[in-house]
């Protein structure tokens, strides 16, 4: 199994950064950890829009102890969010996916529009490198 701990993934993406791309595309913008279940309203969190919303790129899911344990792509990363987690009757979050560890956060990374591909080939080899609990397929 590959480092799940959200830190080494972050290094993975800078290896990936270094290794893969061109020196003329412009930057991943790496979003803050985003709190699913805050303990107040102030808290960065579910009160609050999804990062890198309506943006190409590659979204990280933990568990409580920042371990990465699933890595997905979207054209769009606030709805595909959205399709895991939802706004419950108290307004808490809802997860309404099925997941081996109980997801706590999240953090995105965006790609630019213009080289909005490069999502496809950042998930493979972080998927690759990382081995999350539920990229694997269960049989």
């Amino acid at each position: 199994m590959g480092k799940t701990q959200l830190i080494d993934v972050l290094e993975l993406v800078n290896e990936y950064s270094e290794k893969y791309r061109g020196k003329n595309l412009g930057e991943f913008e790496i979003s803050a950890i985003y709190d699913l279940f805050p303990d107040s309203k102030d808290t960065y969190g579910w009160f609050h829009e999804w990062p890198s919303n309506g943006r190409y790129g590659i979204y990280l899911i933990m568990d409580k102890d920042h371990n990465v344990i699933y890595i997905g792509e979207s054209s769009n990363i606030g709805n595909r969010l959205s399709n895991y987690f939802q706004k419950s009757e108290d307004k808490s979050c809802k997860i309404v996916h099925k997941w081996h560890k109980t997801p706590k956060y999240v953090c995105t990374i965006a790609v630019p529009s213009e080289t909005w591909f490069e999502r496809l080939a950042l998930e493979e080899f972080l998927i690759y490198n990382v081995q999350p609990i539920d990229n694997k397929k269960s049989k």
